[in-house]
């Protein structure tokens, strides 16, 4: 018994980790500015950058476009096909500015176009993820999204100190690759396969999922959830007029939007151009590297905290820490720029990017993937994670494309003073609307949104 126990979550975990590494392809994305726009200002590449926020913000550009349509695929392709365009789409955009690396035209549309790609991956994986695991599982599964993110990035920042321009692409392309060779051959979601009523499909996709043929029960459960969910009708409209759906989505949103003006972006972007690169304790690309090992050590964290803890005690422990961290980074660049020039604080801003690193991944950063994954009814699910997705995408786009703009006019911890705002704005608004999903199957928490 024991034996076959161990199997299935072995199994499930396997379908779902190899899913997840398509955030390992959006996170070599997002690590690879760091190194790179490193290159670009130490002018070891061809590239003729002037703003490195618009630059980086491309990426988000192309995340906020392809939700909506990615959610059309989802619901009429299903998510296994619709998974399986990611990996080639990120090889294009990788080959193109490897082919062409000192075209700055080349490299804004291949970001767009990887972007594109990054909101399909956001809308369907943690939608995938979260379909094909336990109940009981599903926090700590949905968990290998985040985890995988920052495996991609600390993978790429840190070789990546080592390489030149073009061989620091050819990582990013291998990362795509291998992503796009393992998630082929994986089962499509049996939630959807029921929503298209093919039933046989769906017991065999489970069947494989769980390593044993007998899934009786847990099918009645899906049959159960989708015939219930999906007597409504599947619309945008729908998704706004049912109170459950509504709630559903305000909490789901604002988690996306407010873990991007947490500041994430801007740490992980600009850190390598914002701390000094001179007669500094430690080289900036060191310091991004043992930040992105932060998130590493906090994503691991909130795998074990997540189901026993609980969503909403870690969502509010975080903002609340992150809103103190932000305001310390802000004063601390604050006296890097205008304090003594031994910089007695010098270590500070380092110490306070680790900190906030762990304190974002234990829980805003990983809680994210884990509400779009559940919240939703199935009948609204491919309307509502796209837009949700949007809204991470769109704080993302600000948060980016205004840094260095604000930067040059009010001094760049004015940036910090700001997510720190953010981040005690969330802290409280959380508290009153997030409800507790922890140990929920998807009709209980529908139950509990439409009656609180």
């Amino acid at each position: 018994m024991a034996e076959g126990r161990f199997k299935t979550v072995f199994i499930t975990f396997s379908v779902a980790l190899i899913a997840s590494l398509g955030s390992m392809v959006v996170g070599s994305w997002v690590g690879w500015s760091s190194p790179a726009t490193y290159l670009m200002k130490t002018n070891q590449t061809n590239l003729d950058v002037t703003d490195y926020g618009m630059m980086i913000a491309m990426y988000d550009l192309g995340n906020m476009v392809s939700p909506i349509p990615c959610g059309y695929l989802l619901a009429h392709i299903g998510r296994r096909w619709t998974i399986c365009m990611i990996g080639p789409m990120n090889m294009i955009a990788w080959i193109a500015i490897i082919v062409w690396p000192s075209k700055l035209s080349v490299l804004y549309m291949a970001r767009v176009f990887a972007g594109l790609s990054k909101g399909m991956t956001m809308s369907s994986i943690p939608m995938y993820v979260g379909e094909i695991a336990e109940v009981k599982l599903r926090g700590a599964v949905l968990s290998l999204f985040p985890i995988m993110l920052c495996v991609g990035m600390l993978g790429i920042q840190t070789i990546g100190q080592m390489l030149n321009y073009t061989h620091l692409n050819i990582l990013g392309l291998c990362f795509s690759a291998t992503f796009t060779i393992l998630f082929f051959p994986m089962p499509e979601s049996p939630y959807y396969l029921m929503q298209k009523n093919k039933r046989d499909q769906a017991e065999r996709s489970l069947k494989t999922i769980r390593a044993k043929d007998d899934v009786t029960d847990e099918m009645e459960l899906i049959e159960e959830t989708v015939t219930k969910q999906m007597q409504s009708k599947t619309t945008y409209k729908e998704l706004f007029q049912n109170k459950a759906n509504r709630r559903a989505f305000i909490i789901t949103a604002g988690a996306s939007m407010f873990q991007r003006l947490s500041g994430i972006s801007p740490f992980i972007h600009f850190t390598s151009i914002t701390l000094p690169s001179a007669n500094y304790w430690m080289n900036p690309l060191t310091a991004v590297v043992l930040f992105t090992v932060s998130k590493y050590i906090g994503t691991l964290s909130h795998m074990a905290l997540v189901d026993w803890m609980g969503r909403k005690p870690l969502m509010l422990v975080s903002h609340a820490t992150m809103a103190v961290l932000t305001a310390v980074y802000g004063l601390s660049l604050y006296a890097l720029a205008n304090g003594p020039e031994d910089r007695p604080l010098a270590w500070c801003p380092v110490v306070v990017l680790w900190l906030y690193g762990l304190a974002y991944s234990v829980g805003a950063g990983s809680l994210t993937y884990t509400l779009i994954g559940e919240m939703f009814a199935a009948n609204v699910k491919t309307k509502a994670a796209p837009l949700c997705v949007m809204c991470l995408a769109g704080s993302s786009f600000l948060l980016d494309g205004t840094y260095t703009r604000i930067s040059k006019v009010f001094g760049v911890y004015t940036n910090y003073y700001m997510y720190a705002v953010f981040n005690l704005v969330w802290a409280v608004v959380a508290g009153f609307v997030m409800i507790e999903t922890k140990g929920k199957t998807f009709l209980e928490i529908e139950q509990i949104l439409a009656t609180t």
